[in-house]
């Protein structure tokens, strides 16, 4: 996937955010706000989401993977 189609997809982090929250498995009444993922996402460049969505043809599932494991000050570089 190209990043100006993924950046279509994804808009903003708002727009991520819900369709994390529409994808995700949980209750909804276990998560009334945000869970430590999207928050965590919130604080990351929103650059390096797409770059990871478009690099992942949109798989969210690996995307949240990349989340989790992202350290937020890291160097520049990579997706």
């Amino acid at each position: 996937m190209r990043i100006d189609k993924a950046r279509q997809e994804l808009i903003d982090i708002d727009n991520f955010c819900k369709k994390a929250c529409d994808g995700c498995t949980a209750n909804d009444w276990y998560c009334p706000s945000e869970c430590e993922m999207l928050t965590k996402a919130r604080k990351l460049d929103f650059e390096r989401i797409v770059r990871c969505y478009a690099y992942h043809d949109g798989d969210l599932c690996k995307v949240f993977r990349y989340i989790k494991q992202t350290k937020i000050n890291r160097k520049k570089g990579g997706y």
